[in-house]
Formats: structure tokens, C-alpha cells, sequence
């Protein structure tokens, strides 16, 4: 039902493919996963939700850089799902979003991607919370 990828460090991707990350409200694509959206993918810096070049932004802090509740974090990946039913053309490649700097357990993180779209390949770590 869910496509997975290895995590392996990325820096291309078909043009039909967005690379999705985990970000913040005030757009500092600073470190991690942000860091290779603004780099290779095209993230515009101070743009902390939603699509920019080849990428998406989904919050996981707030704009004073602090993690956002589990719940704010769960509105924005439900946007998401939205987002992917609306644009099934692309394909989105989802890296473990809020799991590194932000801190989130992948416990609490990967369920809030249940019944997500098709075109959506997640992170393989994420597997076992998706698939029990």
C-alpha cells in the first residue's frame, strides 16, 4: 500500500518528484532536510509552509524555532494529504519530517501519515508505525 525509500542522502530528483521536508514558520532552512531543500530543491528561505521550487515545506516549529505541539504538526500533514490528492501527477518524496532537530519521536511523527496518497514514498523507518 505505501512505497518507502532508503533515506539515503538525496541531492536530485526527477523533475515529476518534490522533495518534502520538515521546516519551520519563519523559514530558516538552516540545517537538515531544510538545508538540502533551500540548497537543491529550490526552498525559498522565509517561505516555512508549502510548496517552493521542487519542494514542500511542512511546519514542525514555530516561527520562534521551538517544536510545535504533535497536534499543529498533525493540521499541517493533513493540509499535506490534501495537497497530494489535488496534485496526483507529482510524486512526493518525504523525508522523516520533525524525527531530527526538531526531536520527534518516529513513533509519534509516521502514524499522522496514515491513509496519505499513493504518490507519496516516506521514509522506510517509518514503516512499522504505518503497517502494524
Amino acid at each position: 500500500m505505501y512505497q518507502y525509500h532508503n533515506e539515503t542522502i538525496i541531492e536530485q530528483l526527477p523533475e515529476d518528484q518534490i522533495f518534502v521536508f520538515g521546516s519551520n514558520l519563519a523559514g530558516n532552512h538552516r540545517k537538515g532536510a531544510a538545508k538540502t531543500a533551500k540548497e537543491k530543491f529550490g526552498a525559498i528561505p522565509g517561505v516555512g509552509r508549502g510548496w517552493s521550487g521542487q519542494s514542500f515545506a511542512i511546519p514542525t516549529q514555530n516561527e520562534h524555532l521551538q517544536a510545535m505541539p504533535i497536534h499543529q504538526v498533525a493540521h499541517y500533514i493533513d493540509d499535506f494529504k490534501v495537497y497530494t490528492q489535488n496534485h496526483p501527477k507529482l510524486t512526493y518524496f518525504i523525508t522523516a519530517i520533525g524525527c531530527g532537530s526538531t526531536g520527534f519521536p518516529v513513533e509519534d511523527i509516521a502514524p499522522l501519515f496514515k491513509g496519505i496518497s499513493e504518490n507519496v514514498i516516506l521514509p522506510i523507518r517509518f514503516k512499522p508505525y504505518l503497517e502494524r
